[in-house]
């Protein structure tokens, strides 16, 4: 292979890395993040690629009983999983499941595959992959809402916008009242809704490049937010979920995934004063969700907010050789793959079905042959959580992962210096297009802003 060859390679690998890096971490123009979606949704698929993910089972078996009594409650606090009738989504690329369908850094690694996504995908069946609305269809066949597929065409209530912010949670809060509004579908008064929140990473990812994201602004954002959804959408059970600790991502190594978070997450290269910013920023963002949320300021008889702490606590799985268990992640090594999305939606799950206070706060990666069953008549929230009998937590058996140990040096010199040559045009690469390129690019976006 010739230089040129080499060098050829290694620009393609910073180019996508750097596409994704500031399309996803930053705000940038509609158009640009369009122009890479559309370049993930072309007909190039891999079929290898798509034939792996379709035999691919990330499914549980279900045996929990289910009620044939068809009598809808008049109060949130007396909500039983047979009584939702529709699920909706607001986040960012976590929920639109970004890259969860892709087995390595090709087209389906810019696609939002929200089919599958942990909080509101409706694609197969929750015995081939566990989501919320997979689980909620074994109690309510006749559940609407839910996105399908690949990109936004059959997005329906899941709103999540790649690349968002705290900053864009009120818009999309609008989006998702006119889409209940305006669906025929859906009976605005009558049905029963359980929206999921899961939204603020971007801030912390790019925190010491945007000084406003701060714990008093992100308070004040979720304020406003709550207030909307508490006036313009009765019947409604929002779950919102804590942030996890981003720089466990460092443990996601290697040379994609390393020059990857060169470019997504600068800040984890901004030394180590930065990474205790990040991670304080982190818990002062969950201190807030959980304060504001429990002071029932935002509940009614039928509204209410529950804050969801099982992903407060997070750890990259280890895998048998001792190195980080890369199956959980899409292949940037940021986001979750389809094995990540069942894993999140099945502990989602487990944490409705415990008492507030009494929460499991540390995310597991492992799935039980069989889902969690509800233990007491009605979905947990700060009111009924004081009444309701407490039957224990349903993942009393989860266990800390163990720290990730540090990658072995590859044994073999040629195969080492093959790595270290690659390794080292990558960067170069990478340095060169940003600032011959990019900067021109950042040049063009500020002068489209003004």
């Amino acid at each position: 292979m010739t230089g040129k060859m080499i060098r050829f390679i290694g620009i393609l690998f910073v180019l996508c890395a750097l596409l994704i890096g500031n399309s996803f971490s930053k705000k940038v123009p509609a158009d640009t993040q369009k122009l890479l979606l559309e370049l993930g949704q072309t007909d190039c698929d891999d079929e290898t690629e798509s034939e792996a993910a379709k035999f691919r089972n990330t499914g549980v078996k279900f045996q929990c009983d289910v009620s044939n009594e068809e009598i809808s409650p008049s109060s949130v606090h007396q909500l039983r999983p047979e009584d939702i009738d529709v699920v909706g989504a607001i986040g960012d690329s976590y929920t639109a499941a970004f890259g969860a369908g892709a087995n390595f850094l090709g087209p389906g690694a810019f696609r939002e595959h929200r089919g599958l996504s942990f909080s509101v995908g409706g694609d197969e069946t929750l015995e081939s992959h566990v989501s919320i609305p997979n689980i909620l269809h074994k109690y309510n066949p006749n559940l609407y809402g839910f996105s399908e597929g690949v990109g936004m065409e059959n997005s329906n209530l899941n709103v999540a916008v790649t690349g968002a912010t705290s900053e864009e949670f009120e818009a999309m809060v609008d989006q998702l009242i006119d889409h209940l509004v305006t669906d025929t579908q859906i009976n605005m008064d009558e049905d029963w809704k359980l929206i999921t929140v899961f939204l603020g990473g971007n801030d912390i990812f790019d925190s010491c490049l945007t000084p406003r994201f701060t714990p008093e602004y992100f308070k004040n954002l979720m304020i406003s937010s709550f207030n909307t959804l508490k006036a313009m959408v009765p019947r409604a059970l929002v779950n919102v979920m804590a942030l996890p600790d981003i720089v466990e991502l460092r443990k996601m190594t290697g040379v994609v995934c390393d020059v990857v978070h060169l470019s997504m997450c600068p800040c984890f290269y901004a030394g180590e004063d930065a990474i205790k910013k990040l991670q304080e920023l982190s818990k002062s963002y969950n201190t807030i969700l959980e304060e504001l949320i429990s002071s029932g300021d935002f509940d009614t008889d039928d509204f209410a907010i529950v804050y969801q702490p099982v992903t407060s606590t997070s750890y990259v799985p280890v895998a048998e050789n001792g190195r980080a268990d890369d199956s959980f992640f899409a292949p940037d090594c940021i986001h979750l793959s389809r094995k990540g999305h069942a894993s999140s939606a099945y502990h989602l799950w487990a944490n409705m079905l415990e008492p507030v206070n009494a929460k499991d706060t540390v995310w597991s990666p492992e799935m039980e042959e069989y889902l969690p069953c509800p233990k007491s008549p009605y979905i947990y929230t700060n009111r009924n959580s004081a009444t309701q009998s407490v039957a224990g937590s349903l993942s009393a058996n989860k266990q800390q992962s163990s720290p990730v140990s540090k990658p072995k040096s590859l044994e073999g010199g040629v195969i080492a210096a093959i790595v270290v040559l690659v390794a080292s045009v990558v960067f170069i690469s990478g340095y060169l297009i940003y600032h011959n390129i990019f900067k021109s690019v950042k040049l063009r976006w500020s002068y489209e802003r003004l």
